[in-house]
């Protein structure tokens, strides 16, 4: 069977989805109807039988299982007939996967075995055979890709979980890679689609926490703070027992500071990461982390001195004495509390600077300056 693994190494990486999907579609027919050609008269099982046993015997377990395979697709097969073939071609593909997942496994065979109508398990341990050998091959997309095969044919299988580790391995090496292909082909973008998929499908996996962690790590180097949250907030959630708990919960806030371009604007992002750093403080005090988490809650402290003191600035100019003076007293509270006497004394200042609220007082229209 011609495969795609017959391409050039060099090039395969940068394929295209959709031009190796067509290639795909366009093998699987030309198999399909060469196997249709070679189907075999229910007459003349019983003689393959016989052959398929002596060259079991003989260990031509590749001749074997496609002598078999066009044995299973005999019409009217005897009950007896069919359980001989069956038989004859699970233990065939077994020792022809133990010949092919040898010393020089050939993954592209193993694969190609998942391909065949073969019954389920035998199928899923050739494909596993190969998704291993693919990953010591560095190959990890063509591994993804027959683990992907699985799940679709055999969403059940037994061999889930071993599959769902796998996925995340070949996500975190793919991640560790930042090789790229002109436009075509980028590591840290497979990576991302692989660990996805298996925080997606495989959410049970052994390490599907290391899994949410790199793919918040993969989002922030782009910028996508968002996202980055939202992976860390799952990991929190969905592995509270995981080692990397605490480090994600002090990732959070962190990050919703760096998605704040200005103490204008959220304030409320603002609270929310504040709150966050005191409860982490609270309940890890002995983290190799805290001295960095103080920090991040002193930084969000500050900004929020910043962020009441142009609150109070604009109260002034427009004359609302009251709210001028609610949020420069908030500041001057907030500065304390982040142990920074400048901003304390500045923010003081400009307290002190504000006429009595009880008074009324208006500043001239004159010295408004919106």
């Amino acid at each position: 069977m011609i495969r795609v693994r017959a391409l050039r190494p060099a090039l395969r990486p940068a394929l295209r989805p959709a031009l190796r999907l067509a290639l795909v579609l366009l093998l699987s027919l030309l198999g399909g109807c060469s196997m249709m050609g070679a189907r075999l008269d229910v007459s003349e099982v019983d003689a393959a039988l016989a052959r398929a046993q002596s060259d079991l015997d003989q260990g031509r377990t590749e001749d074997v299982v496609s002598l078999m395979r066009r044995a299973s697709l005999a019409k009217d097969l005897s009950p007896e007939q069919r359980a001989a073939v069956e038989r004859l071609l699970e233990v065939a593909v077994r020792k022809r996967i133990g010949e092919l997942s040898g010393e020089n496994p050939d993954a592209g065979e193993l694969a190609d075995l998942v391909e065949l109508d073969l019954p389920r398990q035998v199928a899923v341990e050739a494909g596993l055979a190969a998704a291993r050998a693919w990953q010591k091959e560095g190959e990890e997309g063509s591994a993804f890709e027959v683990l992907q095969l699985l799940d679709k044919k055999y969403p059940l299988h037994y061999e889930r979980v071993a599959a769902g580790d796998l996925i995340v391995e070949l996500g975190l090496t793919m991640s560790e890679k930042h090789e790229s292909f002109l436009i075509f082909y980028d590591t840290d973008e497979e990576a991302q689609k692989m660990l996805e998929y298996a925080i997606l499908e495989h959410p049970w996996a052994r390490n599907c926490d290391q899994a949410y962690l790199c793919l918040a790590r993969l989002y922030e180097q782009d910028r996508e703070y968002k996202l980055a949250i939202d992976r860390l907030e799952k990991l929190v959630l969905n592995h509270p027992e995981s080692q990397e708990r605490p480090s994600a919960q002090a990732r959070i806030p962190r990050l919703r500071l760096r998605l704040l371009a200005s103490p204008e604007y959220d304030r409320a992002m603002l609270l929310t990461a504040s709150e966050e750093l005191r409860r982490w403080l609270v309940a890890y005090p002995e983290h190799p982390e805290r001295e960095a988490v103080e920090r991040d809650l002193g930084d969000c402290l500050r900004r929020l001195v910043d962020n009441d003191l142009v609150i109070a600035r604009f109260y002034e100019r427009v004359g609302n004495v009251y709210g001028a003076r609610r949020h420069a007293t908030r500041a001057v509270l907030e500065a304390r509390d982040a142990g920074d006497p400048a901003r304390a004394q500045e923010a003081q200042r400009f307290l002190d600077s504000l006429p009595d609220d009880d008074a009324q007082a208006k500043r001239p229209r004159e010295d408004l300056k919106l």
